[in-house]
């Protein structure tokens, strides 16, 4: 395609853009399209590209940035729906005289403080039009958390061609910047919950609502130039505008370059090699006190550290790294060898801030880890979705062609850190601290290979309930009782719409596990008869489940924005008030347990994250056509992660056999 061609094809498209919007589309003020000056800019500095259209993603198909505004907002369910879930899943969990306790509570709440709340609840909704009712309530509660933000980020694997550290680092670096380029240009393909999840029961289910199934970007705006400000009190959610730097950390060492120039426009990709080849060639030693693994501290301690590297003349060297559309951590350790490289790194080469750090490691694979705050799973997959195809279908360079690419580093900045005593000490407690929780964090990958989701949907079941059902007779079996489960669902179809919880621990399933664990006289081929009723009536109110979640008629959010209206009353009238008796309650308390918490991906590689609870597992998983892969991990010593992916993959094989008629009971 020559280039006047190439440069018709992105006008043409942005006459039916503006058309469109003449016709009465009005953008979304956080997603707006440039300009025509803009794109008149653009056009005419044509001549100064070798490649124009290695500035952007494919544009395959049509920009969705006008459509934000078509998207619903997130209803607030009614208060009496939410007692009646919220009922339905303690019952599951508590005994008779706790739950008729509860039932008592709920009532009392339903028809009298929890109406007066719900009525400020719609008030506070009907003045907030832009926006969902959850949104700033569940934004507010990641920022106020005082725990490292190892427990709450999130880290995933990204697929790309095998390659060197170096030339995979400048492919991924690349693609970031064309991603870039390609949402402020308002040209990005936006996410469709039907592209990135088709199961019964990810979070989104087929039919249901909104019919487009256009997600809402708007975290995006939190992707790049962003970092999360340590305060005392309540963190920051910082973003920075007009940014053109990234941050490189390689030894404890950090680095500043360059990503685009002057004009906006993505640096050569020999230029960001070059600088990549300068500092992965760097001849000094580690740094013996990397300020960055003051990052993983809880965030009141980081925050007054913080205050000391400022104070000591530092200031202009944080900005700088606070304000770096995102960090590149090139590490000295393989990444496929060890799945807890990714996230806790080696001590010193991780800013945990950023919104986005993107992991090389010395064996060329690469992940990524996002600050969660801003970012759920859903948009956090789409993004390494994105991301990961543009590198595989257009690589900026190869193995073959690394020598003829290279040129020496231009513009380079390595920062320096003359660290007092302590300061120094804070920073070998922070890392004696990262490997307190390294080692005490166990990560398992199980494959599953002997059936997939189309084996699933040919026995009429959801893939989903198989999955989480087998998680529960698992842990049944391990720990001689049945697990509290929490499972997550994105609300992103809604406008600002964040996650819903759901409880797959539900009456079906419970009497699933107790059948499937217990030995049992009944004879194998009545008991494989009865297994099956159980798994579809299982599977049915799995699906019932989610369908009410997707829509944002769950009862979790509902109950924590009343909770967190509650509280702020209670503060406002200087705690002349009780707190509703319903948030003191041990059965609202249990709900935070989560003996086990999980949440499926739909990409082959799963995302991984920590337990917030002292016991808890994490379960992060994907169900593929004829295979489930499945993260697992846990803080505790009182967990065997591998001991239980063993009785998962048991547990599977078992409601598999089930499923398939097999009339012979497994021994465990």
């Amino acid at each position: 395609m020559s280039r006047n061609s190439f440069y018709f094809g992105i006008f043409k498209k942005m006459k039916m853009m503006t058309c469109s919007m003449a016709r009465g589309a009005k953008l979304h003020k956080h997603f707006s399209c440039c300009c025509n000056t803009s794109w008149n800019r653009y056009l005419s500095a044509a001549s100064n590209i070798e490649d124009p259209g290695c500035h952007l993603l494919s544009m395959r198909n049509q920009p969705g940035s006008h459509l934000q505004e078509k998207l619903p907002r997130l209803p607030v369910p009614r208060l009496e729906d939410t007692m009646r879930r919220y009922l339905r899943a303690q019952r599951v969990l508590l005994d008779d005289e706790a739950y008729r306790r509860t039932e008592r509570i709920c009532s009392s709440f339903e028809h009298g403080e929890g109406h007066l709340l719900q009525n400020q609840l719609l008030v506070y909704d009907k003045e907030n039009q832009h926006t969902s009712y959850v949104s700033a309530f569940w934004l507010d509660m990641y920022l106020k958390r005082k725990e490292s933000l190892i427990i709450t980020n999130v880290a995933g694997d990204m697929e790309m061609a095998p390659g060197s550290q170096l030339v995979c680092a400048t492919n991924v670096i690349v693609s970031i910047a064309r991603f870039h380029r390609t949402l402020k240009a308002g040209l990005l393909t936006p996410a469709h919950s039907g592209s990135l999840a088709h199961r019964h029961g990810t979070g989104f289910v087929s039919g249901i609502h909104p019919k487009s199934g256009l997600m809402c970007m708007s975290q995006l705006n939190h992707l790049f130039g962003t970092s999360r400000i340590p305060q005392e009190s309540r963190d920051e959610l910082q973003t920075t505008l007009g940014t053109r730097h990234f941050v490189v950390l390689h030894k404890g060492h950090i680095y500043t370059c360059n990503l685009f120039d002057d004009l906006g426009y993505i640096s050569p990709t020999r230029t960001i090699m070059g600088n990549l080849h300068h500092i992965l060639s760097d001849s000094r030693p580690p740094v013996q006190f990397p300020v960055a693994s003051l990052t993983a501290e809880r965030r009141d301690v980081w925050a007054r550290l913080r205050k000391q590297l400022q104070a000591q003349g530092h200031g202009s060297a944080l900005s700088l790294i606070e304000s770096a559309l995102f960090c590149l951590c090139l590490d000295e350790q393989d990444l496929k060898a060890d799945i807890k490289q990714n996230l806790f790194g080696s001590g010193g080469d991780r800013w945990f801030d950023k919104s986005v750090q993107v992991i090389v490691g010395k064996d060329g694979f690469s992940g990524i880890q996002m600050e969660h705050s801003w970012c759920d799973g859903m948009i956090s997959t789409y993004i390494v979705n994105m991301i990961s195809k543009d590198i595989l279908d257009r690589p900026a360079v190869t193995q073959e062609n690394l020598m003829s690419n290279l040129e020496p580093a231009t513009g380079v900045q390595s920062l320096e850190f003359d660290l007092d005593s302590s300061l120094q000490t804070a920073v070998v407690t922070a890392k004696c601290n990262i490997q307190t929780l390294s080692a005490s964090t166990s990560l398992h990958r199980l494959e599953f290979q002997d059936y997939g989701s189309n084996f699933l949907k040919g026995c009429s079941v959801s893939p989903d309930s198989v999955v989480q059902l087998a998680l529960q007779v698992a842990f049944t079996r391990m720990y001689g009782h049945h697990a509290v489960t929490q499972a997550h669902c994105s609300t992103g179809t809604f406008l600002h719409g964040r996650t819903e919880t759901f409880r797959p621990a539900t009456a079906e399933a419970l009497e699933c596990c107790k059948v499937f664990c217990a030995e049992s006289p009944i004879h194998a081929s009545h008991r494989t008869t009865l297994l099956r009723l159980l798994i579809e009536a299982t599977s049915q109110q799995h699906k019932k489940l989610i369908s009410e979640a997707a829509i944002g008629q769950g009862f979790e959010r509902h109950l924590f924005v009343l909770h967190c209206l509650a509280l702020r009353n209670n503060q406002e009238e200087q705690h002349l008030t009780d707190l509703p008796e319903i948030f003191l309650d041990p059965a609202y308390r249990l709900q935070t347990r989560n003996d086990i918490a999980s949440t499926h991906v739909p990409y082959y590689e799963p995302a991984f994250f920590l337990p917030r609870v002292p016991k808890g597992l994490v379960s992060s998983y994907c169900i593929m056509e004829n295979s489930v892969a499945c993260y697992l991990s846990t803080v505790s010593t009182n967990r065997d992660v591998q001991a239980y992916s063993k009785t998962l993959e048991f547990s599977l094989k078992e409601i598999g056999d089930v499923l398939a008629g097999k009339h012979q009971k497994l021994v465990y």
